[in-house]
């Protein structure tokens, strides 16, 4: 039986680990060919290889999303390659401004009074918007253009996060940009649908992913992973659960959604 992505072609930002890993996996066996677009070159890599182990046609790209040309080199050799082209995911993110470089010393959870606004660099917040906020920006924008281009439509899923609904004293910067691909989300949306492109996004709670595990590591045995009582669920969810959710507003399934943003918290936006 055909995936529900069959003969489809995706590009997937930070594809290289977490969630985007587990989106580009999940595409590739519903049939989509995927290409994985990271500043991770080892693990992009590596999502590329196991997308082909499944039998499945893919691409890595490094790709800075912060960067206008990074952004348009992928998108054209995505088409280049594959023909075609019917959805983005915007999956790449920094919860702070080292976070790939996995600097201990600028961890804010590590380090929470020099993750204060009144003591971060203004550098710092800049690097989280260009990623965050201005890579979604530029990558559902070149997407768009390439649709449009070939006529047909698509679907753009783009990650926020709870932290857009949820004041952070070490995550302004984090949460601000975050609470922007909301609204960028919903700007789009409206500008895009009459093109036939549907635009959507997703607010991930808290996930087992490499981001995750420096909250954990700076928590210690009993710190935030020790007890997890304020979530409705009890518990933090595998990547593969908001995978789930990407698909959906990938696929036809959600043909008539588009402009919303939806929680993967486990009702934490309920509370």
């Amino acid at each position: 039986m055909a995936g529900e992505l069959e003969g489809k072609v995706s590009i997937v930002t930070g594809g290289g680990s977490g969630m985007g890993r587990s989106t580009a996996l999940m595409f590739a066996r519903e049939g989509a060919a995927v290409a994985i677009a990271d500043v991770n070159d080892e693990g992009g890599e590596q999502t590329a290889a196991q997308i082909e182990d499944l039998g499945g046609d893919s691409l890595f790209v490094h790709t800075d999303v912060s960067s206008e040309e990074d952004v348009v080199s992928v998108v054209a050799q995505t088409a280049g390659k594959f023909g075609r082209l019917d959805s983005m995911v915007t999956a790449a993110g920094i919860s702070y401004a080292n976070y790939v470089e996995g600097d201990d010393d600028t961890d804010p959870f590590l380090h929470p009074e020099a993750a204060s606004i009144l003591n971060k660099p203004t550098e710092f917040w800049r690097k989280v918007m260009d990623v965050n906020l201005t890579g979604v920006m530029l990558c559902a924008r070149e997407a768009a253009r390439q649709m449009v281009n070939e006529g047909h439509g698509g679907a753009i899923v783009n990650f926020a996060s709870i932290n857009a609904y949820n004041p952070s004293t070490i995550l302004a910067d984090y949460s601000v940009s975050k609470a922007g691909v909301v609204m960028l989300t919903r700007c789009f949306a409206v500008e895009f649908g009459p093109r036939g492109i549907r635009v959507n996004a997703v607010a991930p709670g808290p996930i087992e992913t490499p981001m995750l595990a420096r909250v954990h590591r700076a928590g210690g045995a009993a710190g935030p992973s020790a007890s997890w009582g304020h979530v409705p669920l009890g518990r933090t969810a595998d990547p593969d659960e908001v995978a789930e959710a990407v698909l959906f507003l990938t696929s036809d399934r959600s043909s008539y959604v588009t402009g919303k943003t939806l929680g993967v918290d486990g009702g934490i936006s309920t509370v």
